[in-house]
């Protein structure tokens, strides 16, 4: 079992890297129908997961890079002293791929409820590749002392290195949940 708490810059990247190959292999090759099958009304389909992946990374990698590049006062949350630390820790742990709790997305990373282009695939890749570049270039001493404020909760605050452990974490998880729907018997 993966501790996400503790990755470096270099070990995100990789995973990021093996995300995109995951996802190229294991749904690259399925039709727009495939990609937008669903076991239920309930569940989300493989595009609905890498859609909502693509969404929730793009906002994280923008609140990471306006934290590194800001210059004027900070909110209350950033300044708590080990509230960042706590913070960090407690929602990589809560969106590894081994934590049970389920979660609501927030509205402004919901998938699509219509049908999504098959292009899906090669968004999520092209994206990871994007965000793979970002972050190699980033300091890793640098990343983990900026504070960034979560783009979906303004309390929740961590590290810029806390918050691409979070896309990490977030990957995986959402990864074996598209992996599910292809495993389901009832896929077509």
């Amino acid at each position: 079992m993966m501790d996400y708490t503790t990755l470096s810059i270099a070990d995100v990247t990789a995973g990021l890297g093996d995300a995109a190959r995951q996802a190229q292999d294991s749904f690259g090759r399925l039709t727009a129908a495939q990609l937008n099958w669903r076991p239920d009304p309930a569940r989300w389909s493989v595009a609905q997961c890498l859609e909502h992946l693509i969404s929730a990374n793009q906002q994280m990698q923008q609140a990471a890079q306006g934290a590194l590049g800001a210059t004027g006062r900070r909110n209350l949350w950033t300044r708590l002293p080990g509230w960042p630390r706590l913070m960090g820790r407690m929602l990589i742990r809560s969106q590894a791929p081994q934590a049970t709790r389920k979660f609501k997305a927030p509205s402004v990373a919901q998938p699509s409820s219509s049908a999504i282009p098959a292009d899906i695939v090669h968004r999520f890749v092209d994206q990871h590749r994007a965000l793979v570049a970002w972050m190699q270039r980033l300091d890793e001493r640098r990343a983990m002392g900026v504070i960034m404020t979560s783009p979906f909760a303004r309390v929740v605050t961590y590290s810029v290195l806390d918050g691409c452990r979070l896309m990490i974490a977030h990957d995986h998880r959402h990864l074996q949940q598209a992996a599910r729907v292809v495993q389901d018997p009832a896929f077509i």
